[in-house]
């Protein structure tokens, strides 16, 4: 008797120990399959050119490290591809990167002549591209270039001067407005295109005459009649009135009247985009603060 209860308890035992073994298991690969892995693709925006001339923003896939991501964009920005339908790189194809760093966030880069191996009209599109698609990049805040080792001072066909670092200041898809040598702002403002179903940011830097602020010149503009002049178009719009804004020390808030109820949803997202990268561009600020009703919507940093 004894010896059958002692193996009555060890198979019972035994028996609980494979149960709780068995739902433990169970338990365990429920909760192994609803995991979801993810898998992040960092991107970067370039800056392509489309068939009016202007240059438009695209994204890359890009890597962690940023200086494996130098040559990725530069290859991306010759001429060859042809990944972007009615988009073109302008790079020519055999321009080669001879070295590059970067030190104290500066990137050192050298190419071959055959960077400015294009024509007059070309020539300082060549370097919008450059400045702005490479200073999208993490780490980066200003980029010196020079031709087999030789500083570039100046561009050969066009004879502009270029600054010895280059940053955004050095604007992009330029337009002048200018009608007297007085009170002279520069502003860079972000619209959109639609191209071939696709929207994309197209950033334009005007050079214009105006006793404004630089904030106020871009709200402006992005509301203004000249939309109606081109192909470009703006996320502002007469049901987005910015009520007021207001600076302190470098940053700017900005209220509205209805920014939270637009629709679809993501619109909300466009107006904040194409407002605090265009005042980011334009001005020293580093952060735009969005309220409604004096509640903060969202705020972004430089």
């Amino acid at each position: 008797m004894l010896r059958e209860k002692i193996l009555r308890k060890i198979y019972l035992t035994t028996l609980i120990v494979f149960i709780l073994f068995v739902i433990s298991s169970f338990t365990i690969n429920k909760n192994i399959s609803n995991i979801k892995v993810e898998y992040h693709n960092p991107l970067s925006s370039i800056y392509l050119l489309n068939d009016d001339n202007y240059l438009l923003s695209v994204d890359v896939i890009t890597k962690d490290n940023v200086l494996e991501n130098i040559p990725i964009i530069i290859d991306n920005l010759k001429e060859n591809n042809k990944n972007y339908h009615g988009l073109k790189g302008i790079i020519p194809k055999d321009t080669k990167i001879n070295d590059y760093k970067i030190e104290d966030k500066i990137l050192y880069i050298d190419f071959n002549k055959e960077l400015l191996n294009v024509n007059k009209d070309l020539e300082e599109k060549v370097i919008e591209c450059l400045v702005y698609s490479l200073l999208n990049l993490k780490n980066i805040n200003g980029i010196k270039i020079s031709i087999d080792k030789e500083p570039l001072k100046v561009l050969p066909n066009s004879n502009i001067i270029l600054d010895d670092i280059l940053t955004k200041s050095f604007g992009i898809n330029k337009e002048y407005s200018i009608n007297s040598m007085k009170d002279i702002k520069k502003v860079t403002v972000y619209y959109y295109e639609e191209n071939n179903g696709n929207n994309y940011y197209v950033p334009i830097t005007k050079y214009l005459n105006s006793n404004d602020d630089k904030v106020k010149i871009i709200i402006d503009n992005l509301k203004n009649n000249y939309l109606a002049e081109t192909n470009l178009m703006s996320y502002l719009n007469d049901k987005i009135n910015i009520e007021s804004y207001e600076y302190q020390d470098n940053l700017v808030s900005l209220s509205f009247n209805a920014l939270s109820d637009l629709k679809p949803e993501n619109m909300k997202e466009e107006v904040i985009y194409t407002l605090a990268n265009s005042i980011f561009d334009s001005t020293d600020i580093t952060k735009v603060i969005f309220m409604e009703k004096e509640n903060i919507i969202d705020i972004k940093t430089k």
